[in-house]
């Protein structure tokens, strides 16, 4: 693994105006933004657990209606791990040459169901690449073959300029030692360790744990530390994808690895 990627995804302030849930027994549920054209699901046919999409769009006001089409990527809860990216931000991962190996963890924008409560930058959940799959034909045939559906292979998809699709691996793996942890998930409940904010702060401003203390060159593109002691920065609201250095920091491929052997 050479890279860690801090992917964004779920719904936001632009993309359905309301965050994911975090529900009253700790589970967590990243709720897919809008898609203005025809994807293979709408929110009313999505399932969490024994929840339905159109239940949890209850949980927060927003203008998204349960027979709206959803974007609904990354796909993390089935035996084949999918995450499709496009466009500039997929130009972006191709220049800084992230590869099979490289592990992506997704975050998004998180508060407590049904009342008032913190807003929060929580991650949900994770791919670890197995293969990479590029353009509109071979994309189709994959899910074709696979017998799988995703917005990135429905219909017309020319929309999207280099439009490619990520296949989590069966197993992680670490220094090319395979794990007993799927290589693809969603991590089960709320916890300190899951959250990116600092407490009692807006949820753009973050804290990392010790791990990250002392690191070199870590950040690729965009991020930077505010205060490198106290490992704390501030996000920046652009961008999807916020690229790490994991071969020159070690450590911080071992912290992911046991937030997912914890959490996942």
């Amino acid at each position: 693994m050479r890279k860690i990627i801090l992917s964004r995804k779920g719904l936001d302030s632009s993309a359905g105006g309301a965050p994911s849930p975090i529900m009253p027994d700790g589970r967590i549920f990243s709720l897919p933004i809008p898609q203005k054209e025809k994807s293979p699901n709408r929110y009313k046919n999505l399932q969490f657990d024994e929840f339905k999409g159109a239940e949890l769009l209850k949980s927060f006001k927003s203008k998204i209606k349960p027979n709206d089409y959803c974007h609904y990527d990354p796909r993390l809860n089935q035996k084949v791990g999918i995450f499709g990216q496009a466009n500039a931000a997929q130009t972006e991962l191709d220049n800084l040459e992230v590869q099979t190996g490289d592990l992506f963890l997704f975050f998004g924008w998180f508060r407590n169901a049904g009342m008032k409560g913190t807003d929060l930058h929580h991650l949900f959940g994770w791919l670890q690449i197995d293969e990479i799959i590029k353009g509109e034909k071979d994309i189709k045939n994959y899910l074709k073959l696979k017998k799988l559906d995703h917005p990135h292979g429905f219909k017309d998809v020319t929309r999207y300029k280099n439009n490619t699709l990520f296949i989590g691996a069966n197993q992680l793996t670490l220094n090319r030692r395979k794990t007993f942890k799927r290589g693809h998930g969603l991590f089960k409940k709320t916890h300190k360790d899951l959250i990116l904010t600092e407490k009692n702060k807006t949820r753009s401003n973050w804290q990392f744990p010790n791990e990250f203390k002392n690191s070199q060159n870590l950040f690729m593109n965009r991020l930077q530390w505010s205060d490198p002691k106290k490992v704390k920065l501030s996000y920046k609201g652009y961008g999807q994808e916020f690229v790490l250095n994991a071969e020159a920091n070690p450590k911080i491929a071992s912290w992911a690895f046991k937030l997912i052997h914890k959490h996942g």
